[in-house]
């Protein structure tokens, strides 16, 4: 498959006016303030028919206009990358999705976790719990092993110091979304591969999918095109710090454009493969966006579901309607804190991206229109 090239509604089975619909809604959610930005960028069939910018990069600046150039915090959506990053680690030999963490990371073996698998950390379903992980983390004594030169302090110190956390739950038992299962994995990546995290994600995956707007650390000739955030904005007193621009988590720290988003979710549409570079294989693209852990279910902020619908890395859509009602139960997807969202729907060979800058968190996810997006995009398809 070549590179997204732009095309027509009409040329890809999409209805015009359903198109002009969706660009009037993103339009009317800038114009009653319910978002200061938002970028967007659509493809079907590998064609790319939507990519636009409204709204202001920047409330400190309310003259310069937003562009599709703007960098997001990807938050949560560095996750799939991070799996991705896995997966290529599978391929080659070096890790085992059924193998105990802790033959990675000997350390992890404490608190009755050395049956806990990689492809817990990659579903949440460790029986790990977040505030059991920053409880212990900020009570622990115990000592830390030695930061190699290719490990990042900060993240170095956090892996470690919370290593002794004891299971909440049986492994396998029940999904509770945990960042630091993330972390856990950048690790992983780093020990077996003998790269630094950023560097294996920029050889294995950004480099060869042509990403020249997705980033770590962010550099300093490109920090002005961050959209910037309210100090009332949703996630804004973490965002507008240096430490989170600079940041090299697994769990959350990427920045990107919604296109280079756009052309990562494409290239497992395709199976594995973009612009004649295969990342992945067919086969591990099949088992990231199935249903991992049937059966299994869910809280996540007070939401109980009785379905948990995960994948490795992706969230499967199955009966959740997770950021639209017309996506189909093969749709998976992945959603950012303060107002990001990547779809891939194989069914209706598409990907939707959508980044906003979230008002509140008050009401997560509920107050994105992620939905709404959506909606209006599948409804859409002609054919």
């Amino acid at each position: 498959m070549a590179k997204l090239i732009e095309a027509a509604p009409e040329e890809v089975g999409l209805n015009p006016a359903r198109v002009q619909a969706l660009h009037d809604f993103v339009d009317r959610m800038y114009e009653t303030n319910v978002t200061p930005a938002q970028v967007y960028a659509v493809a079907r069939a590998g064609r790319l028919i939507a990519h636009r910018a409204v709204g202001k990069l920047s409330p400190q600046q309310p003259s310069v206009e937003l562009s599709t150039s703007a960098l997001f915090p990807l938050c949560s959506i560095t996750k799939v990358y991070t799996a991705a990053a896995i997966m290529i680690l599978v391929e080659h030999g070096l890790v085992g999705l059924n193998r105990p963490v802790c033959d990675y990371i000997p350390e992890f073996a404490q608190g009755g976790k050395a049956d806990v698998r990689v492809h817990h950390l990659l579903t949440h379903t460790s029986g790990i719990r977040g505030d059991d992980v920053y409880h212990y983390r900020n009570t622990s004594t115990d000592p830390l092993p030695p930061c190699e030169p290719n490990s990042n302090p900060e993240l170095h110190e956090f892996i470690y110091s919370a290593c002794g956390v004891s299971l909440g739950n049986k492994p396998g038992e029940k999904m509770e979304y945990l960042g630091y299962g993330y972390e856990l994995l950048g690790e992983i990546i780093r020990k077996t591969s003998g790269l630094s995290y950023p560097e294996f994600m920029q050889k294995h995956l950004f480099d060869p999918l042509g990403l020249k707007d997705t980033y770590y650390n962010v550099p300093a000739a490109e920090r002005h095109r961050i959209v910037r955030r309210a100090p009332e904005d949703a996630c804004a007193e973490w965002l507008e710090t240096d430490q989170a621009i600079d940041s090299e988590s697994a769990g959350g720290g990427l920045y990107a454009t919604a296109y280079d988003v756009a052309v990562f979710a494409q290239m497992f549409l395709n199976g594995g493969e973009y612009n004649g570079n295969r990342i992945l294989s067919p086969v591990s693209v099949r088992e990231m966006t199935r249903n991992r852990i049937p059966g299994v279910p869910s809280e996540y902020r007070d939401e109980y579901f009785p379905e948990a619908y995960w994948g490795l890395g992706w969230s499967v859509n199955g009966n959740k309607l997770d950021g639209g009602d017309l996506f189909s139960p093969k749709a998976y997807s992945h959603w950012g804190a303060a107002g990001v969202f990547v779809a891939v729907d194989p069914v209706y060979d598409l990907v939707s991206v959508y980044f906003t800058v979230e008002r509140d968190l008050q009401k997560p996810f509920k107050n994105m229109y992620t939905d709404h997006f959506n909606n209006v995009l599948l409804s859409s398809i002609n054919k």
